[in-house]
């Protein structure tokens, strides 16, 4: 690190220098040959570092390299002491929701195979343990929605065709109760199906 701050601070010192020089001096023939002197200055100022690291060979750089690793783990060692519980407690949260997000995804994806005329909006209520590698599902919330586009239709109190309707509706929903109860080997009381109000 000495060496770098040292090269920095010699190379500016340098260049203050050769641009003072370069503003004072003449505009005659002689300023190309002031330039050419300036230039090698300068050429010494970036190689005396490099000529000195190596005539005194790989003992320096090493010194160099452990004071640095020596810096580093510690400070690693002072952030792993202070925030392990937190950092660690975020990893875990980070970790679960992305978790939870793939598993709505692939749920959704999974019915939109099945039912490729549907729309699906799945939502897991579930507990994660990495450590044991174990899921419990407490709940699977998932809404359906057509894709075609629907009339509105007349409001009517409790009539005939209004109570077959929702019988399909309720077949429909059975049906994908039965489907996400076989595929994910989950009890059908953990599945609740709500139609999406577009």
């Amino acid at each position: 690190m000495e060496i770098l701050k040292g090269l920095v601070t010699n190379l500016v010192t340098a260049l203050i220098f050769i641009t003072a020089v370069e503003l004072i001096a003449p505009n005659n023939n002689m300023k190309k040959y002031l330039k050419f002197i300036l230039g090698l200055i300068l050429i010494t100022v970036i190689l005396n570092p490099i000529v000195e690291l190596i005539s005194k060979g790989k003992e320096n750089v090493f010194v160099s390299i452990s004071d640095y690793q020596d810096v580093v783990s510690k400070y690693d060692n002072k952030i792993n002491n202070s925030d392990s519980g937190t950092l660690e407690k975020y990893n875990n949260d980070i970790s679960k929701q992305t978790f939870i997000d793939n598993f709505n995804k692939n749920c959704d994806s999974l019915l939109k195979n099945k039912y490729p005329d549907k729309n699906f909006k799945s939502e897991v209520d579930c507990t994660v343990d990495f450590t044991d590698m174990s899921l419990d599902i407490k709940k699977i919330e998932i809404g359906i929605s057509d894709k075609d586009i629907k009339k509105i239709k007349k409001i009517k109190i409790k009539n005939q065709s209004n109570e077959k309707q929702e019988k399909q509706e309720n077949n429909q929903y059975k049906e994908v109760v039965n489907f996400v109860c076989e595929q994910l080997n989950i009890p059908k009381e953990k599945i609740e199906v709500y139609e999406i109000e577009e």
